[in-house]
């Protein structure tokens, strides 16, 4: 399969449809160390940044594409708020270790980075972490399997967290159904 055109995408509208932070932010964003610094990596166009910064938040967005951050920033901006955006690629995290209190990846998976991840956390921060399951390419198109994790891979890659949360199935997301793993850990103290 070919790589995606990102900024393509971005510029054409296929990521426009959902405005509301993803359920499992809604739910658990409280876990989060009060007005600390957060990271999204591969954030789109920042729908859970605006939600956790209009709760006081200092909030980074990380994203490959300049037409993500574009629309990211727009939102914010009309929103009164702040966005520090980052255009980088995330197999090279330009990233300190130990510098957020919490990071977020949503529908963003590459194995070859999943041991950096924890490392991002100060201690006591928190990882939000969900992408789809192989189980994916059953309900809809087609999607590039290297990309798509097996069930019970997620908490693999996070052993050196406490686990607050963890569920894998067949959801209604956006209005559609969805195979995810959705994973919440805390770094110990």
């Amino acid at each position: 399969m070919d790589k995606p055109d990102w900024d393509k995408r971005y510029r054409e509208g296929f990521y426009s449809g959902a405005v509301d932070p993803h359920q499992l932010v809604q739910d658990f964003w409280h876990l989060l160390p009060t007005k600390g610094n957060l990271i999204d990596i591969a954030t789109g166009t920042g729908r859970d940044l605006l939600f956790l910064a209009s709760r006081g938040f200092r909030v980074c967005g990380l994203d490959l594409s300049w037409e993500a951050l574009k629309l990211a920033r727009g939102l914010f901006e009309r929103n009164g708020l702040y966005l520090e955006a980052v255009q980088a690629d995330a197999l090279s995290l330009p990233l300190k270790p130990g510098s957020f209190d919490g990071v977020l990846i949503f529908y963003f998976l590459e194995r070859q980075i999943m041991s950096e991840l924890s490392s991002l956390l100060k201690p006591g921060g928190i990882l939000f972490y969900e992408t789809f399951l192989k189980r994916q390419n059953e309900i809809d198109r087609p999607r590039n399997p290297a990309f798509l994790l097996d069930d019970e891979e997620l908490p693999g890659y996070f052993g050196g967290l406490e686990p607050l949360f963890h569920e894998e199935g067949i959801f209604t997301i956006d209005g559609k159904e969805r195979a995810v793993a959705r994973y919440i850990g805390r770094k110990k103290q």
